[in-house]
């Protein structure tokens, strides 16, 4: 089950109890708070926070921050793309760096 938000009193705790998957928003620091609260939520809950695979969504050059929230234990990224015109070209550098990063 996959839930989604950053809610740090209800819905991380419910990711601790329920969630195979979080996916949450932000950029690192959001990010490094919320995963630490969760992290606490599994404390609470007795459940290994290792058993949660972390997503985010991103925005901007994966050369900002890719490796900082990679640092973090994330390993789902989400990048949104609007249209009606879809400009790719963000999606493309975080596939990029996807690649690099698995040589």
């Amino acid at each position: 089950m996959l839930i989604g938000g950053g809610g740090e009193k209800k819905t991380l705790r419910l990711v601790a109890k329920h969630a195979n998957i979080w996916h949450g928003f932000g950029d690192v620091e959001v990010a490094k708070r919320k995963l630490s609260i969760l992290d606490q939520h599994c404390a609470d809950v007795g459940r290994d926070p290792a058993e949660i695979e972390r997503s985010v969504g991103v925005k901007g050059d994966p050369a900002d921050s890719g490796n900082a929230l990679l640092d973090l234990g994330i390993t789902l990224f989400t990048v949104d793309a609007g249209g009606p015109d879809y400009d790719l070209s963000t999606l493309r550098k975080w596939l990029a760096w996807r690649d690099a990063q698995n040589g």
